[in-house]
């Protein structure tokens, strides 16, 4: 087995022991031959030159792009995806900055739960913060991290959403290609749980969710689910654009979702996960016992 692990590195200055925390405890846990393959277009210099120095760690030079959230995670997501699958990893696996093997051994189990008709394995609705699959698949199905505009207005999609309801992020393509062609995947099922994040899956991933991400903080007065409201009825007036401005429509509506709904969503999480991610900084060894005995902080 030859493991590639792929992660798009996005790191706030303060969140330099996290990006340490994620080193350390791939190389502390992984057994299998690995390579992170990583790409640091928006990184701090400073990160940038901890991973150039890391003797796993390959930066994979892509062309920077102008796009932001999940788009531009996905976009990343497959320049280190086909990199990986061109050198020859016989087994690719992404995951974030803030989730992380806990357990020795995991990367053989989770290899395991694989075959001809299930072949991925991840948690959360389909996540790329643990999305684990082999070669075989990629190059039989070319699975995409993002979906074309044309897939995500057909029917069969619509379809996908209902029965799976997976997340909106960047692995759902890769569950929608599945779906398509009659194939399953594995979930990891949540073991534990610490202040509504830090969580633990199958005793062998962590994943503390939505650390890395940065975003505006929203304008008082106005909650998030009122700005998805907002953003529910200019889906609505769609249907009445004439068809020469449909495309000009949706790239606008795509921009104020990012801006108006996305970026202040994100900012709420963060607030939410900042004691754990405190404590997680301050005393790793404690804080990831608290995670796996489900132990409040």
């Amino acid at each position: 087995m030859q493991l590639g692990i792929v992660v798009v590195y996005l790191v706030r200055e303060a969140d330099g022991g996290l990006l340490n925390l994620h080193l350390r405890q791939i190389e502390k846990h992984t057994q299998v031959p690995y390579r992170i393959y990583g790409t640091a277009n928006r990184l701090l210099p400073a990160f940038r030159q901890r991973l150039e120095q890391h003797p796993q760690v390959r930066l994979c030079e892509c062309p920077t792009t102008d796009l932001r959230g999940s788009a531009e995670h996905a976009y990343y997501l497959e320049h280190l995806t086909r990199w990986a699958v061109e050198d020859g990893m016989s087994h690719i696996v992404t995951l974030h900055v803030d989730s992380f093997p806990m357990r020795t051994g995991w990367a053989e189990e989770l290899a395991a739960k694989l075959s001809e008709s299930c072949v991925f394995a991840t948690f959360e609705r389909i996540n790329t913060a643990c999305l684990l699959f082999r070669r075989d698949f990629y190059l039989k199905y070319w699975p995409t991290f993002h979906l074309s505009e044309k897939e995500r207005a057909g029917a069969e999609y619509r379809r996908y959403l209902k029965e799976c309801t997976p997340l909106p992020h960047s692995g759902i393509g890769y569950g929608f290609r599945a779906y398509t062609e009659g194939l399953s995947w594995h979930y990891l099922l949540e073991s534990t749980e610490i202040c509504g994040h830090g969580k633990v899956y199958d005793d062998m991933i962590f994943h503390l969710g939505g650390a890395v991400r940065v975003g505006e903080l929203p304008p008082q007065g106005r909650s998030v689910f009122a700005r998805r409201r907002y953003v529910q009825l200019l889906h609505k007036l769609n249907l009445f654009i004439p068809e020469g401005a449909k495309q000009w429509f949706r790239t606008r509506l795509s921009a104020v979702k990012e801006r108006v709904v996305d970026r202040p969503t994100r900012v709420y999480e963060k607030e939410k996960l900042e004691p754990t991610r405190k404590a997680l900084l301050e005393d790793p060894e404690t804080c990831l016992k608290r995670v796996q005995t489900g132990q409040k902080a």
